[in-house]
């Protein structure tokens, strides 16, 4: 069960990656260029409703998260909590300006955690060791 560090911060970047993506191509698609101003909108909606919603609602995954095989758990091995889901949105706001002290605080994170999943007790773990995780939590 034991994940490189490494490996799982390529994950996590490659689901940011599509998540980010496919919010921006939906909102390309729904606005029209002439609604240019709204440009900064896509961030506000991702960071701040795709996130929490899709992690609170399809039990830890987003999109990306599905495709790159991670799941957001919380202490006990269960989905994260709406609120839990809403602390990682919002901190989620805050760190991307600041991308390289965040990646320095990962890498230093005993448990491999951005400051959003501290501030909400949470972890990104890879989906296939998510069973075993969870006996190890219960027994």
């Amino acid at each position: 069960m034991e994940v490189s560090r490494t490996s799982l911060l390529v994950r996590r970047i490659g689901a940011y990656v599509i998540d980010h993506g496919s919010i921006v191509v939906l909102m390309l698609w729904l606005f029209s260029k002439d609604s240019l101003p709204l440009a900064g909108l896509e961030l506000i909606f991702t960071y701040i409703f795709l996130y929490p919603l899709c992690e609170w609602m399809l039990n830890g995954r987003t999109p990306g998260k599905y495709v790159f095989g991670i799941t957001v758990i919380n202490g006990a091995g269960g989905p994260p909590t709406l609120v839990q889901a809403l602390i990682r949105g919002f901190a989620r706001h805050i760190e991307a300006p600041l991308c390289i002290i965040i990646f320095f605080v990962y890498t230093e994170s005993r448990r491999c955690q951005r400051v959003g999943d501290m501030l909400s007790r949470t972890y990104v773990v890879p989906s296939k060791d998510l069973a075993q995780l969870r006996t190890a939590i219960q027994g």
